[in-house]
């Protein structure tokens, strides 16, 4: 695969060295490397906005624009980008400064050759692998095994150990950035820990990831038991989306999506205005100042039932990319389905959706096992299927839509498709004309 690198430097001698041994580098291990080069910090920002980049080693002290400005730039646009500081001996202070604005490492000049194609290498090899997610037997949530092969355990004994967990993900770690409403979700981890701290129960915490989510998982919960900690979570934390099993409850916190919006780099003298991120819906609604509103399809008990079943299905699905559903998880699914068919069934306005939805429903029931078989292949489609759900009911509902139907074609399609692909192939009947031409 090919690898984009961009080296930033102002002085032609550094700039040509270190190019020179990153084709070295690429010829001796036979690496697929696309060099590019700038001499500043805004035209480094300036190709970044052109083409994704994989590594850039970025000089400090640069006309036009220095590296720490473009280093919080590139990162905050682009922050799966690797910046590499490379500085005079003495830049200590700025060294230190790039990297809280998101830079991953440092190399001093003058650049010493295998130390750098050393360093190369670690980059390419982390740049390869950050992303790799595969079946892990150590995996503790509930949901899937499917998670990068790192986790944090937090061993809880005492109160003093809770406080440290709520200060190591809400501060320390800085978890706030990836998390929607991550405060109210640790201080009911928190309570809950007390509950079991109270009763002498020590327990671990495991924090696990995903591409899309994080997972916290508790265990150690056999004496409260699922059916306490089910009525705990629906009174205290309604919300959430989880799984009680056995020994454990696991907790699903998707990650904030972080949305690439482009910094204008503007004089001093100059006013600053940042234009508004598109959202999904700018980009379905193709005609210019189109006037959005929200609905009152559904009273409040109406919608709130509504917004339970979708938490449910959701946590449910979740459970198909690792072909964890079993029987009784599809009937609940199922039963999720019914339900909110038959809220929507409730307005005129929504009565296509609700068809969809009972349609899913009974596609499901009357093929369980081939549905329980092709969960991991179905995944993709239902887990669309869910987030288009979940996006009309925020549009409609709460940030306002151009009509009750706008999604209507898009829903209706995945339940359409979803249905075809439950459905059993017909089996050709022999032709005994055939068997018998001999």
């Amino acid at each position: 695969m090919q690898r984009n690198i961009l080296v930033v430097e102002d002085n032609d001698v550094n700039l040509e060295l270190i190019t020179l041994l990153i084709r070295q580098y690429s010829e001796e291990k036979e690496q697929d490397i696309n060099l590019l080069t700038a001499n500043n910090g805004q035209e480094a920002v300036d190709i970044c906005s052109k083409q994704a980049i994989d590594i850039i080693f970025m000089d400090l002290m640069m006309p036009t624009m220095n590296g720490n400005e473009a280093t919080k730039i590139i990162k905050t646009n682009h922050p799966k980008t690797m910046i590499i500081v490379i500085s005079a001996f003495g830049d200590e202070a700025k060294q230190k400064e790039m990297l809280r604005n998101g830079a991953e490492d440092y190399m001093i000049k003058p650049v010493n050759a295998p130390l750098f194609k050393s360093r190369l290498h670690n980059y390419l090899q982390l740049i390869q692998t950050r992303n790799h997610i595969g079946n892990s037997p150590k995996a503790r949530n509930l949901f899937t095994s499917k998670v990068y092969n790192y986790h944090m355990d937090f061993f809880i004994s005492s109160e003093a150990d809770l406080s440290e967990f709520w200060e190591a993900i809400l501060i320390r770690l800085d978890f706030q950035r990836h998390i929607d409403n991550l405060s109210d979700f640790v201080r009911f981890i928190y309570r809950l820990g007390t509950l079991q701290l109270h009763q002498k129960f020590q327990f671990h915490i495991f924090v696990e990831e995903d591409m899309d989510n994080f997972f916290f998982t508790l265990d150690n919960i056999t004496l409260i038991g699922c059916d306490k900690i089910n009525a705990i979570i629906e009174k205290h934390y309604s919300e959430a989306l989880y799984l009680c099993k056995g020994n454990a409850v696991s907790f699903v916190m998707p990650k904030v999506s972080i949305e690439e919006v482009s910094v204008p780099v503007v004089k001093e003298t100059e006013a600053v205005t940042t234009p508004s991120p598109a959202t999904t819906l700018d980009i379905l609604t193709t005609k210019e100042n189109e006037e959005l509103f929200t609905f009152d399809i559904l009273d409040a008990d109406e919608l709130e039932d509504f917004e339970t079943n979708l938490l449910k299905l959701r946590s449910l699905i979740l459970l198909m990319e690792n072909s964890s559903l079993e029987s009784s998880d599809i009937d609940e699914l199922c039963h999720c389905f019914d339900e909110m068919a038959s809220i929507l069934n409730i307005s005129n306005d929504t009565y296509v959706l609700s068809n969809s939805l009972k349609e899913l429903s009974n596609a499901i029931a009357q093929n369980q096992e081939n549905f329980k078989e092709s969960a991991e292949q179905l995944f993709d489609f239902v887990n669309a299927f869910m987030n288009d759900l979940i996006f009309w009911k925020t549009k409609i509902f709460y940030d306002g839509a151009p009509s009750v139907d706008f999604l209507n074609d898009s829903i209706t399609t995945n339940a359409n498709m979803l249905n075809a692909l439950l459905q059993p192939e017909p089996q050709a009947e022999e032709d005994l004309g055939d068997i018998f031409d001999f």
